[in-house]
């Protein structure tokens, strides 16, 4: 027997399909709501009120963010961070002008692996809350009015695998495959990476990539006000060309890689020299003014806490007539580790350092010493920036240790005879067949060196950044 389709149930099938068709589309908002600025690749602007946020997932967030740099171990902003100007003085001000709202802020912080790891859960948490704290005191929109997706990585290795990957590293296969086999256990990664090439690989990201790290990272969503639609003309990135990220939201389009502003390398010094102002205008007790040539050459790497040195002292100051002489050649070869990290070198350092030494010193015609030594010991000091570069700048020192010398003293005519021929004589009354040169030992355990220094960069390089 036929059997009759009822209309009703038809009509009905119909009105579900469609209902649910609509339900999907309001899901997914049209891809022409996002737009991305191509100079601030971390901000999307909204040309309608949209009530459904853009999809910021993980792996976008990684390409796309930008945020502030911190030290080792610290929480404060730079002040040189070169965020901190294209935010302050870039982008807040476009987006005033335009009468841009904040609809959505996304931010991440996070510690580099290197230190104990309950310390760097308490580094992520801060720096995120340094992080928004700043965008709100400078955007005159409370962010605590605003959704707010907020995340702390203790150890972010999956950035770290990122950043590897978009330097093309030889290793980033394995540091891939070590931090996926750990199945997000990042006490577990930090103890196999450690491990793995002998800790080679280890210092090696310690180096190149854990500087990057120590980050704050943001994605911004603004809308434009609705007292002030349409939105502002500005050159977005047309759709035709955009290209799509595998695996992201079908709502947000993107160039892959992000087309980022293009950046002006920091100029970072390389080596810079340093004189002794206490040396340059010495004054000895019974001699007189004695100063002497100093200059010391500082070599500084790219990132960590140490430099090394090497410093030469010079002086030959002869007065015949009075018979006083001050003539000194002084080498000195020195390993500093400042306390503050990420390359600054700057503020307080402790050195250990190794010297040799040749001299002749006379205060008058029987007061009289040659000989050579030799010393080591170390330095407790403190840097500070003269000018807003930070080419220039003033240090503070003082040095403790052990100094040994064989010497001997010497006078003006003959000992023996007592008859002055106008020549210098060691100091010696017996048996010239027997004579040895450095008769005589001394040893010094206590202040070797103070110093107020000035240090001028006299060769820069440019620091490549990992990332742009």
């Amino acid at each position: 027997m036929r059997r009759f389709v009822n209309p009703i149930q038809v009509i009905l099938v119909i009105a579900i399909v469609l209902l649910g068709q609509l339900s999907t589309l309001a899901q997914k908002p049209d891809s022409l709501l996002y737009k991305q600025l191509p100079d601030y690749p971390f901000v999307f602007v909204s040309d309608s009120i949209v009530t459904s946020p853009p999809v910021i997932t993980d792996s976008l967030f990684d390409v796309i963010a930008r945020g502030i740099r911190f030290r080792v171990n610290r929480t404060e902003l730079l002040q040189d961070d070169p965020f901190i100007p294209l935010y302050n003085d870039s982008l807040v001000p476009w987006l005033k002008k335009n009468n841009l709202v904040l609809r959505e802020v996304y931010v991440k912080g996070a510690a580099s692996p290197e230190g104990p790891y309950l310390n760097n859960v308490r580094l992520s948490r801060e720096r995120t809350k340094r992080l928004i704290e700043f965008l709100s005191s400078n955007l005159d929109q409370p962010i605590a009015d605003r959704p707010l997706n907020a995340k702390c990585v203790t150890e972010d290795y999956a950035y770290l695998v990122k950043l590897m990957e978009l330097a093309g590293d030889a290793e980033y296969k394995q540091v891939k495959y070590i931090w996926e086999s750990c199945r997000g256990d990042e006490r577990l990664c930090k103890k196999k990476l450690m491990a793995y090439n002998k800790g080679k690989t280890w210092k090696r990201l310690l180096q190149v990539y854990f500087p990057t790290l120590r980050q704050s990272r943001v994605v911004l969503w603004f809308a434009v006000s609705p007292k002030h639609m349409p939105i502002p003309s500005y050159h977005f990135i047309a759709k035709t060309e955009m290209l799509a990220i595998p695996a992201l939201p079908t709502q947000i389009s993107l160039a892959e890689p992000v087309p980022a502003v293009e950046k002006k390398y920091a100029r970072r010094h390389l080596i810079a020299a340093r004189t002794n102002l206490l040396h340059d205008f010495a004054y000895v007790p019974q001699f007189g003014f004695a100063p002497s040539g100093n200059i010391q050459l500082e070599y500084y790497p790219l990132t960590g806490h140490y430099t090394y040195n090497a410093g030469f002292t010079f002086s030959n100051h002869r007065h015949w007539s009075e018979h006083k002489f001050m003539q000194v050649r002084d080498v000195q070869l020195e390993l500093r580790r400042y306390f503050k990290g990420g390359g600054a070198f700057i503020g307080p350092y402790l050195a250990a350092y190794v010297e040799g030494t040749k001299y002749g010193i006379g205060f008058s015609a029987t007061k009289g010493w040659e000989g050579e030594g030799g010393g080591a010991g170390l330095t407790l000091g403190h840097t500070c920036r003269l000018n807003k570069k930070g080419s220039l700048r003033l240090e503070l020192s003082l040095s403790v240790g052990a100094f040994i010398t064989r010497y001997d003293p010497y006078v003006w005519g003959n000992p023996i005879t007592g008859f002055v021929d106008g020549l210098y004589y060691y100091d010696y009354h017996g048996s010239t067949s027997q004579f040895k040169e450095r008769n005589h030992q001394f040893m010094w355990l206590g202040p070797t060196n103070a110093g107020i220094h000035l240090t001028y960069d006299i060769i820069y390089r440019k620091k490549k950044e990992v990332v742009r």
